[in-house]
């Protein structure tokens, strides 16, 4: 019979040095994500890059009546002539740049510039935001799926890298020009540090463009690109005071065919809220050891069970010898069925005996009892010298063939 407790002594010690060595080797990793989250580019979502300064009130008004899920909102500010704080942003002036104007309010609707005349009130602007997005410009020239993770690189559980990675597959060939656009805005912030005005929404904190992939047709790239801390410590922005959720980004190409190389377009743009690393760490913090031996423990439950289904199942087997003589023993075996059906395949003996011709070798049906009977000789002639072991090989329903051995070392064994 199969020796079912020491199984399951062996099985928890193994378990138990999976564990533990697992959680060695958890613990030895410097590196590790403590938060994640796919950004879909969804072909409703609209980019508005708005440029104005911090000490305009209809400013704050357009923004506030504009605020809308389907926008990507970039708040871009210039505060060199700022009375309060002079806080010149470069990549502010780089985007200006790119589109050669420089005059404020500024509105760039997916790529397409609207300048305003001074005496503009902010009901013009909204004429102009609205009619720009009714017409919509998004020909689907690519295909990009992206990841965002929040890496603690130090394994002090303090998020200090942001890792965006995916697919980027152009649907035709696209102009040299063609970027990814990587934009860090802050949901609701101060957008120059002095803590003298209202909080104000959608403020850019850091703006890389990206040309790192192949614009031909057809050809995939593996996209990667991670802010470093050092990189994020200068946009100041600052993943672990509140919630990272506090952060969105706002992934955007920008380009055309490879025949338009005038125009830049924005052909993929949506922007999500950085994942939650409060949020996806109510789990984390549940130890993974903890969870590990949860599962190993589910583990040995189910072996148990399936230890006691056997048990209940396979047959019990008692040996007898009858009597012996000369080099001669007549043999009895007694098999009690359990809750299956045995069909008894085979009978032999070990090496130095022989065993008489067994036929028509039995089916027992459940829960039974049934005597075989034979004899066995000795090969040697010497009956006492040669130790005998009788090996019963049979086939139990649902549980399959079982060798079953019986050392046979008196008149009488069970």
């Amino acid at each position: 019979m199969k020796d079912t407790n020491k199984l399951i002594v062996n099985l928890l010690f193994f378990l138990f040095l999976a564990s533990f060595f697992s959680s060695i080797a958890l613990a030895e990793t410097d590196s590790k994500t403590l938060a994640t989250k796919t950004i879909k580019f969804e072909k409703d979502t609209q980019l508005i890059e708005w440029f104005s300064s911090t000490n305009c009130d209809e400013c704050r008004i357009f923004e506030k009546n504009n605020f809308n899920s389907n926008y990507a909102w970039i708040n871009w500010f210039n505060s060199e002539n700022d009375e309060i704080d002079n806080f010149a942003r470069d990549d502010t002036n780089r985007r200006l740049n790119q589109f050669n104007v420089s005059d404020y309010p500024l509105l760039i609707i997916n790529g397409d510039i609207h300048e305003f005349n001074k005496n503009d009130t902010v009901e013009n602007w909204n004429e102009v935001l609205e009619s720009s997005v009714e017409k919509g410009y998004q020909k689907n020239l690519i295909n990009f799926s992206l990841e965002i993770d929040l890496i603690d690189s130090t394994n002090n559980n303090k998020a200090n890298e942001i890792k965006l990675y995916g697919e980027i597959t152009p649907l035709s060939d696209l102009h040299n020009d063609t970027a990814i656009h990587i934009h860090i805005v802050e949901n609701i912030a101060d957008p120059d540090g002095s803590s003298a005005r209202p909080m104000i929404s959608n403020v850019l904190r850091e703006w890389v463009p990206k040309t790192d992939f192949s614009v031909k047709k057809a050809n995939t790239t593996e996209w990667e690109y991670s802010l470093s801390e050092t990189y994020l410590e200068s946009a100041n922005i600052n993943l672990n005071e509140g919630d990272s959720s506090r952060y969105s980004i706002v992934i955007s190409v920008h380009g055309d065919e490879l025949e338009n190389s005038s125009s830049m377009h924005v052909l993929a743009v949506n922007k999500t809220t950085l994942p939650s690393i409060q949020e996806q760490a109510k789990w984390s913090n549940f130890p993974l050891i903890i969870l590990g031996n949860v599962v190993i423990m589910v583990g040995i439950c189910f072996i148990i069970i399936q230890e006691r289904i056997r048990e209940k199942g396979l047959p019990l087997l008692e040996g007898k010898i009858l009597h012996s003589k000369q080099n001669e023993k007549e043999i009895n075996i007694n098999i009690k069925t359990g809750n299956k059906k045995v069909e008894i395949l085979d009978v032999n003996v070990n090496k130095g005996w022989r065993i008489s011709r067994l036929k028509n070798l039995p089916s027992i049906a459940v829960k039974s009892d049934f005597n075989l009977k034979f004899k066995v000789t000795s090969k040697s002639g010497n009956i006492e010298e040669s130790p005998l072991q009788i090996t019963v090989k049979t086939d139990v329903d649902d549980l399959g063939q079982w060798m079953m051995d019986i050392d046979m070392v008196s008149d009488k064994n069970e």
